[in-house]
Parts: C-alpha cells; structure tokens; sequence
C-alpha cells in the first residue's frame, strides 16, 4: 500500500531554536496513526506545518505522491488536510449545519441556499449515525456534541487526511468511545488518521501504528499491535526505568483544616458535603458534567452558591470573590491555563506575581523587584526550563506552563491548593515531576483538592477520594479502597439507585 502523506526531511528553526530535525514519516490510507512524545518534542510544531500553518525550513511533503506547495491553511483544507483542534474552532452562536459549511456554503443565486445546507448536513450525520439537530445553535450542543460537529465539518468536505489533536481532553469515558466509532468509521472511508495524544490507553485502542518523537527528532516508529506502554513511554523519556512514576509515598496528614456543607448550585450541584484534612491529597472523581468544576469554582468564589456553608481552620468564610479566597491562602489552578490560568502573552515573571500583587504593592504601585526575586526563586525550585523569567508565557511548554500556574499559588503562599484536571495535555514525564511537586506540597503543611478524569491518575495519587454523580457526592473511598472498579461503580449510579 503507498501512502497517501508523505513528511519527508522536515526541519523547522525558530528565532534560536531547533523545533525540529531531519523528520521523515508515512502516512498510510485506512490507518490512525499516532505522534507521541514529551511537551516540546515537535508534535505541534510537525502538524501546524502539514496543515501549512507553519513553512518548513528544509524538507518537503507529498500528498498522493504530488509534492505541495500550500500558502494557507485553506489550501491545505481544500486540498484535503482538515485538522480538528484541542481547542475546537465551532462558531456558537452559528447552527450546526453553518459549522459544518462554513466558507464553503451552497448558494442559490446570490444568495446562500440554506436547504440545501441544512440537507447536505443531515445527510453526512446520518452516515454517520448521528442524532443532531443541524439546525440547532452549536452553543447549545455538549463538549462531545460539538467535537462530532468538527468531525462532521471534515466529512463534508471530504478529507483524505484528518488531524486529531488531543480529541478526547475535555470528553467523557462513553463520548471517547463515540469519538472512536467515528475514527473507525473514517479508516473504513480510507481516510488518513493523524492521531495526537498523551493518553497511552488511546493509542493502544484506536491507533495502529505510533510514531515516538523526542527534542524535534523522529527516535522510533513501531506498529501498536507489536509494542506495548512501557517501551513506548521509555522511547518518549529517553530512559527505561518508569519506577515510582507518581511518587506515592507515605506523609502525615493532620487535622481537618476545610469542611464544606450542604453546598448547592442551581441545577448543577445538590447538597454536596465534604472534608479535607492538613498534608492531604483529596481527589475528587466522576464523569463529565458530575458538577465537580462548579462545585470548586463555587467554593473559590468564581460563581454563586445557592445555599452551603464553609469552614476554613475551624471558622466559617464566606468567598464572594476570588480576591477573597486568596486572602484567605486558597488557591485554584483552573482546569483550561490558557483561557483562565495565564496571561499567555505576559512574561513568566508578570504570571506568578499576580495573585500577590495587592500584598505586595505599595499604593498601587507593583513592587517589581519583589516580583522578579520570587519568580527567580520558583523557577529555581519547580526547575521551570525558560531562558529567562521575562520569556513570553505562550512560547513554553505545557508542562513548564502548568508549573507557573503552580508557582503562583507558590508564591501566594497558599495553603490549600484546589487542582482541577491539573495534568491534562502535559506529557508522561511532565506529570511525574508534576507530582512529585504536589508532595512537596502536602509534606511542608499545605493541603490538596484535586479534580481529575483519569482513573490511574486518582488511585496513584489520592490519599482519599469522593466520587461525584449528577451533582451529588455518590461516595467516599479511602486509598486502599481505589480501584478503576470502585470508581466507575460510583461514578455510574443511578439516581434511582443512590436514593434507595
């Protein structure tokens, strides 16, 4: 079989940097191929130039055996290179049916011919078994709603080669596996699938051949029916011992020092009661749309809870603001750090001084030697890898990105740390020092609320955990009680059956 992309001696130099060198990949028709590797290895970099974001610097790329020459991404696109995002492209406040035909719209005339557009769309997700409404708004469609809707986008225009960049991030266990029927479905089209992603257990599942990329270099490709995690994931670190990957070890967990009670949001959370205790790593598990994000965002003050009470060393606060709860020496690491974590066109230095501007001010004056000294001192300590604290946030790395955001609170001196999905789209090794960082944490007297989507995550690193169900608590487990088993049983009761 010939491939249908062909990526070959592609090298990519950026003002004093090297993203990549000397990359030559196949692409085959029918397959989900893989590119995995460490934050910074190239992937991004190796995708924006097939979809011709970027220029290569040397190399070339053949499609059907034809070298290409795009000027633009919508070149690419109707050449048939479509690339569905991390950060999805949908417009909301447009139908689905305009998503899927946007700037490629059927006209009657002059004039848009918006049957015919409405047809076309039920036609391609009625292939692909797809009950949607294609004249509903998009901004009223679910997370996986909307990815189907990105999916649907490139059907229609019939891609040959579809890029999935981090698919699954913000999807639940059974949309994922919706998400791969229409892979699948894809690979039975003879589409070409380029499939990025850090998740192990993904690429095992869907993908059927995995290239390993580490510092802009191509190190491995191998086929995943005949390679297994470990020796991918030693590929994608460079070493073979992955022992004590999430640093779980024994450490003293205090006196409660947080309590929450009967606290409820409006259609979104019920009567959710909960403790956390000094030196403790609390998770907190369930499926997407469980109200685990709101119930924090309400606790830190970033909205409204209806009724609830809270507890902070015993006595009662009350957070109307997220000015508030940092006074208070709460912090919150948001699940998404680019839209609410990080002011990504602003120097690492502006980032972690933030949350501690008003206490170190003087009449409204940024005391700017202090804000160098102590983003100095945390990139020292949390081994942030940046030339220089006064680098622009947005040119680093997601792992080095997620420290700042954890340098902040750092810095705020914060003694209660509220984690919401705090590893998601940061790489094996990434995580590993990441953790290694929230024992540190938990071991000099500051206490751990973490929000996380993956099960081997929670079981390696809770010291206790409540599962969320439908916007209630549906149960307690401590650490011997983890199991992938226990969790799911939890996170899937029914309502029926959680108020027998």
């Amino acid at each position: 079989m010939e491939p249908c992309l062909q990526v070959k001696n592609i090298s990519k130099v950026f003002p004093g940097v090297k993203a990549l060198t000397d990359m030559s990949i196949d692409f085959y028709p029918g397959e989900a191929h893989a590119l995995v590797g460490e934050n910074g290895a190239g992937k991004s970099t190796l995708i924006k130039i097939i979809a011709a974001v970027y220029t290569a610097t040397e190399g070339e790329i053949y499609l059907d055996g034809k070298k290409c020459e795009f000027k633009s991404p919508k070149e690419a696109l109707d050449a048939g290179i479509a690339v569905i995002q991390q950060e999805l492209s949908i417009a909301p406040d447009l139908t689905v049916a305009q998503n899927m035909y946007l700037g490629c719209e059927p006209h009657h005339g002059i004039r848009l011919d918006y049957r015919q557009m409405e047809k076309d769309a039920k036609q391609v997700l009625d292939s692909m078994n797809l009950d949607i409404d294609v004249k509903a708004y998009c901004r009223d469609l679910n997370a996986a709603q909307q990815q189907m809707v990105e999916i649907a986008k490139v059907v229609a225009k019939n891609a040959r080669v579809v890029i999935l960049d981090e698919p699954t991030s913000s999807l639940s266990e059974k949309e994922i596996n919706a998400l791969f029927d229409q892979i699948r479905k894809m690979k039975a089209d003879n589409v070409a699938v380029i499939y990025v992603t850090h998740r192990m257990k993904e690429l095992f599942t869907i993908c059927d051949r995995v290239t390993i990329m580490r510092d802009g270099c191509k190190v491995a490709e191998k086929l995943t029916s005949e390679s297994n995690e470990q020796e991918i994931v030693a590929s994608m670190i460079g070493r073979s011992n992955l022992t004590d990957y999430y640093n779980r070890h024994a450490h003293p967990i205090g006196e409660e020092v947080f309590r929450v009670e009967h606290l409820s949001i409006d259609k979104k959370v019920e009567d959710v009661s909960f403790h956390l205790n000094k030196g403790e790593i609390l998770g907190f598990y369930g499926l997407v749309g469980a109200g685990r994000t709101e119930t924090m965002e309400a606790i830190f003050g970033a909205t409204k809870m209806d009724s609830g009470v809270m507890y902070l060393h015993g006595n009662e606060v009350t957070f109307s603001k997220p000015a508030a709860a940092i006074a208070s020496k709460v912090g919150f690491v948001t699940e998404d750090r680019r839209r609410t974590g990080l002011l990504l066109e602003k120097p690492i230095s502006e980032n972690i001084g933030l949350p501690s501007l008003p206490a170190h001010a003087h009449h409204g004056i940024v005391n700017i030697r202090w804000e160098e000294e102590i983003s100095k001192e945390y990139k020292e300590k949390l081994d942030i890898k940046t030339p220089s604290i006064s680098t622009i946030t947005s040119t680093l790395s997601g792992g080095n990105q997620q420290k700042i955001i954890l340098a902040k609170w750092l810095a705020a001196d914060s003694e209660v740390l509220i984690l919401d999905e705090p590893t998601r789209g940061i790489d094996v090794n990434a995580k590993s020092e990441f953790y290694a960082l929230m024992y540190d944490f938990v071991e000099n007297g500051g206490s751990i609320i973490m929000i996380s989507s993956e099960m081997p995550e929670i079981i390696g690193i809770a010291d206790r955990v409540y599962v969320m169900r439908e916007g209630k608590i549906s149960g307690e487990l401590m650490a011997d009680e983890l199991s992938e088993s226990s969790l799911i049983e939890r996170a899937s009761i029914t309502s029926e059956a959680a108020s027998a």
